[in-house]
């Protein structure tokens, strides 16, 4: 009796290990082939490693994806050089488990590290050199490294020189770059994907390309398609642009009460008009005034202008008086220094600052394209339902000037004439329960189906950078993989889709490199 139960025992405790063994197969089978195709170990981070969570939220932007209940990757392969890259490719498809890839963890949605099927994160952050060529006045731009790192890169060699990319300097090139990101000298010289002339992908293969071997198909598609559809982008080669020693910029706070929405009626009009070389965003806000006794929305233009403080005045009384902007209001001061100032760091801020990681937070991001003046009744409207939610603010980035100029089939990023502003909405919170997460990311909703008569439709554009998971989103149950595609792909990339799912089916013609809102494959 006593020997049947212990041989019971034993059968039983074979049985629980063999599954165990059995369901991590993937992974374990992963990690084998893994270490023959690469010459490092020292790469991997597995949930059995104590500094597994560490490395996993090291470049998570959203803190409401730090959940326990959050689906974690069976591994994160912490990058160091291309070969670990190929591995990766290699391995995770001789599994069947997918790629997320990360540079920078800014993804709204969390699609560079979230997913709800079995999943590695390629993390690119360790690929992070930036190599500036002073004679070709070129930089080439590993994916890992942040908007930050280039500008502190690119003024260490020259004070003339600088590139057109965002304000928040912790984003990460490799995602910022592949969506067409926009910064605040897009009036004057375009997109960061309007000056990229070169790249180096690490097609589904695992061979390495550069434009003239990847086809100008495959760059044409990666410069605001999203590189997550079609490889893993290495570096890319930027073209610096030129800018005076000195530039001059501004933040000027109206209240509505005192009003702004007659200003903000007239930045409508006139900054997708202005000279190219200045840049006004209006940046309408909730506040609270009176011991935080009174919610109002106070609205604040930041300008930045390719000149001096004399020139710009002048321009702006011919223009813009009603800003009412005052020479005590503007500074002069270096390119590099602008790059903080648009971050709303104070003046003086060391510019060892740039290299600073991002702070997690709770936030939901939407987009929108603005065609049509908003009229002052609509204005007055939309300051009242932003007082509701509280913690929602927006950014309206004007247009104009080279954007203009730029076709839109030119890139995929589709959104150039005809565009008066792009609708930043960022919901911005601090309390992390449920309960929270669930009513600010429903005001977001609420706010954004309050916007739908004064932008764009048919289709209603968004921006790929600012990833909005409800598009798409709700369907009917029949409705087909591609179509659904389809939906949020005419959104970003307008005419543009097409040609996109092309390319896609012609270089990753098994949809390898997938995710919830990538470029399908035709499969008709």
């Amino acid at each position: 009796m006593k020997k049947s139960y212990f041989l019971f025992t034993a059968l039983t405790i074979l049985m629980s290990l063999s599954t165990a063994i059995s369901s991590q197969s993937p992974l374990l089978n992963f990690l084998t082939c893994f270490s023959h195709n690469s010459h490092a170990s020292n790469v991997i981070y597995t949930p059995n490693n104590t500094s597994f969570l560490t490395i996993l939220n090291k470049k998570m932007f959203h803190k409401k994806f730090q959940t326990p209940t959050t689906p974690k990757p069976l591994a994160i392969i912490a990058a160091k050089d291309a070969s670990h890259v190929q591995a990766t490719i290699k391995c995770a498809k001789s599994n069947n488990i997918q790629i997320r890839i990360r540079s920078g963890g800014h993804d709204y949605e969390g699609y560079s590290y979230v997913s709800d099927v079995p999943f590695v994160i390629l993390d690119m952050f360790n690929i992070n050199s930036v190599d500036i060529n002073l004679q070709e006045e070129t930089a080439w731009v590993d994916s890992g490294a942040t908007l930050g790192k280039i500008y502190y890169n690119i003024a260490k060699k020259s004070s003339s020189l600088a590139f057109p990319g965002g304000s928040c300097f912790s984003v990460g090139a490799g995602g910022y770059f592949s969506g067409g990101g926009y910064g605040n000298m897009m009036r004057k010289y375009g997109l960061s994907v309007d000056n990229i002339i070169d790249a180096i992908i690490v097609n589904v293969n695992g061979n390495i390309l550069d434009r003239k071997s990847m086809g100008e198909d495959l760059f044409w598609a990666i410069r605001g398609g999203g590189g997550a559809s079609f490889g893993v982008i290495l570096s890319w080669k930027l073209k610096l642009v030129h800018v005076p020693p000195q530039i001059t910029v501004f933040n000027v706070t109206r209240n509505v009460d005192g009003g702004a929405t007659d200003v903000v009626y007239k930045w409508q009009l006139i900054a997708p008009k202005l000279h190219k070389d200045l840049f006004i965003r209006a940046q309408p806000t909730v506040v609270q005034i009176g011991n935080g006794t009174k919610n109002v929305v106070q609205v604040i233009f930041f300008g930045q202008f390719l000149g001096t403080t004399e020139s710009l005045l002048l321009l702006i009384s011919e223009s813009f008086p009603e800003l009412g902007l005052k020479k005590s209001d503007c500074f002069s001061m270096p390119w590099i220094n602008s790059t903080l100032f648009a971050y709303s760091r104070p003046i003086g801020t060391p510019l060892e600052a740039l290299l600073e990681e991002p702070q997690a937070g709770y936030s939901k991001g939407q987009s929108d394209y603005v065609k049509k003046p908003i009229p002052i009744d609509a204005l007055e409207s939309i300051w009242k339902k932003m007082i509701e939610g509280q913690t929602l603010f927006m950014q309206w980035n004007p247009y104009g000037g080279r954007m203009e100029e730029i076709l839109s089939s030119q890139t995929p990023f589709p959104h150039r004439a005809g565009n008066l502003f792009k609708i930043q909405y960022f919901n911005n919170w601090t309390d992390g329960s449920p309960k929270s997460i669930e009513s600010h990311v429903n005001f977001s909703r609420s706010f954004y189906k309050f916007m739908t008569p004064y932008v764009s439709n048919s289709p209603r554009e968004a921006f790929l950078n600012y990833r909005d998971a409800d598009i798409g989103a709700n369907h009917p149950s029949n409705t087909t993989k591609f179509d659904i595609a389809k939906t949020y792909g005419i959104k970003y990339f307008k005419g543009n889709f097409e040609r996109l799912v092309s390319v896609k089916t012609k270089v990753d013609p098994e949809n390898f490199f997938r995710y919830e809102q990538s470029i399908p494959i035709r499969t008709y």
